[in-house]
């Protein structure tokens, strides 16, 4: 999972796949990791595409597949991944494809009619995040070895460019690593570099993918970054930093605002983080921006609108991940440290309180919300569980035993912006 803090979730609607359409050719060299595959592909199960939960198994280097419709978790898996401990998500505009992107460097993509493996690319020898063009068009990976943007054909997964992260440090010429990246409205993907401590606005929208902007953070080491689910703000979080850098990306010559993460009225105890969170999952809810906070008991609500500090919502923990609902009404929190990780706190949006406690299981990894918001699915990772609360009791409804579950992907994410 990526360092950092954390935010999202917008309403989007799941959809059933059309008619699969014969699969591209890719090189000869996947053909034979995809058909070894195929006997441990899960058979579809009865709901549609849209009904699709996929869920990473990180010691198993696989997938698994949970359906909504049935609430079922299916015995099979889509193996052969490689190091899943970071691995993200994407999916195709018409719900075709999956691709997940691993630690590994390796880029696979999955049919997800037939849940099989549909040809693999070695991208970089390590690669820590992945996007999809708006259009469908591209994919870009951000690697951290040797470090830059790889951005592939999602059709053929070919390599259309490769963008190097060349910088200068202390006189000497050398290449950071890049992370953060997303999609942006206009066909473009944004990231950061880390050592470089900037910013990369990349157009997508031509023939040949390009740098269009290269813009400075506010301070040293960026470690993880996110988007707004409107598309518009790039947030960048640094480490050791009670500051962030936030640009706009319609009045990207601007520059960077640096925002401060501090209470003016109250300080509050730190300590080291058993984990730190994710700039992915900050929270978007309503007029706020719900923030967690590396090391400390509390949650910081900015203002959606002018980035200003609102309060300080003290919670139980260290706030990991927070996941707004889609109603913008309510913010789910998990935390790090036993006891308190395996806990879900549910913060009201409107009046910045903590409303309700849920214990789900041991050392919660990742929760999403069903686009309607009628359920959330939480990964429990100590617990070997994947768990399904209802959203509108609090009670679990459904668990199922997942060895070491980690990253929760439904097909509805295709419909989200930076995601």
């Amino acid at each position: 999972m990526r360092t950092g803090l954390c935010a999202l979730v917008v309403l989007a609607a799941a959809c059933q796949a059309p008619s699969p359409a014969p699969a591209p050719p890719v090189s000869a060299s996947a053909e034979p990791a995809a058909a070894a595959s195929l006997a441990a592909a899960p058979s579809p199960p009865p709901g549609g595409v849209g009904s699709r939960v996929f869920v990473v198994e990180r010691e198993t280097e696989s997938l698994g597949v949970y359906d909504l419709a049935s609430r079922t978790y299916q015995p099979s898996r889509i193996t052969g991944l490689g190091n899943m401990r970071h691995a993200t998500m994407a999916f195709s505009p018409d719900l075709r494809w999956g691709y997940v992107a691993t630690r590994s460097g390796k880029l696979s993509r999955i049919d997800l009619a037939s849940l099989q493996r549909s040809g693999d690319v070695e991208v970089s020898k390590n690669s820590i995040d992945i996007a999809i063009s708006q259009d469908g068009r591209y994919l870009a990976t951000a690697e951290y070895q040797p470090g830059g943007i790889t951005l592939l054909d999602a059709q053929s997964l070919s390599v259309v460019a490769r963008l190097p992260a060349e910088i200068e440090k202390n006189g000497q010429k050398t290449t950071s690593r890049a992370t953060g990246v997303v999609d942006a409205p206009g066909n473009r993907f944004v990231c950061v570099l880390i050592e470089g401590a900037e910013i990369w606005v990349i157009d997508a929208s031509g023939a040949e993918p390009k740098v269009e902007r290269r813009v400075k953070t506010s301070t040293d080491e960026p470690y993880d970054a996110m988007i707004t689910p409107d598309g518009r703000w790039y947030v960048v979080g640094h480490m050791g930093s009670e500051h962030v850098s936030v640009l706009d990306l319609e009045s990207p010559s601007l520059g960077v605002k640096e925002i401060s993460l501090r209470d003016p009225k109250k300080k509050f105890d730190k300590g080291a983080p058993v984990k730190l969170p994710h700039m992915a999952s900050w929270a978007v809810a309503g007029d706020s921006v719900f923030v967690p906070l590396v090391g400390e008991p509390r949650m910081v609500v900015l203002d959606r609108a002018t980035w200003a500090f609102k309060k300080s919502v003290p919670v139980r923990g260290h706030p990991v991940y927070s996941v707004a609902a889609p109603t913008g009404r309510e913010v789910w929190v998990s935390f790090s440290g036993e006891p308190h990780d395996a806990f879900i706190e549910v913060i009201d949006a409107v009046t910045l309180e903590v409303k309700k406690s849920i214990e789900v299981g041991g050392r919660i990894y990742h929760l999403d919300f069903t686009p309607r918001g009628s359920h959330v699915l939480v990964s429990a990772n100590k617990a070997n569980r994947l768990a399904l609360v209802d959203a509108t009791t609090y009670a679990v409804v459904d668990q199922e035993t997942v060895n070491s579950p980690s990253g929760v992907f439904g097909a509805w994410r295709a419909f989200r912006i930076g995601l």
